[in-house]
């Protein structure tokens, strides 16, 4: 979760998907997926996390909401 990402966020949790399955290989017979919930997002980076097969999430008022297209499928990083 981040208040206000940045461009060097998307590295950040690609980074972090691909060490997943090196901390927790009792989770390697599942599907491991990437998600980026934020307060305020750019939709310049929106669209570039969506682009990588990342789900987005918008957080208003301690709500959270998937804000992906209709249709969006998710990249495994599996």
């Amino acid at each position: 979760m981040k208040s206000h990402p940045r461009e060097e966020a998307i590295a950040q949790i690609k980074r972090l998907l691909q060490r997943f399955p090196q901390f927790f290989p009792e989770h390697q017979d599942k599907e491991l997926y990437g998600i980026l919930a934020a307060v305020r997002l750019p939709e310049e980076l929106r669209q570039r996390l969506l682009a990588k097969g990342l789900y987005v999430v918008k957080i208003d008022d301690e709500v959270f909401t998937l804000d992906v297209p209709e249709g969006f499928e998710g990249r495994s990083w599996s």
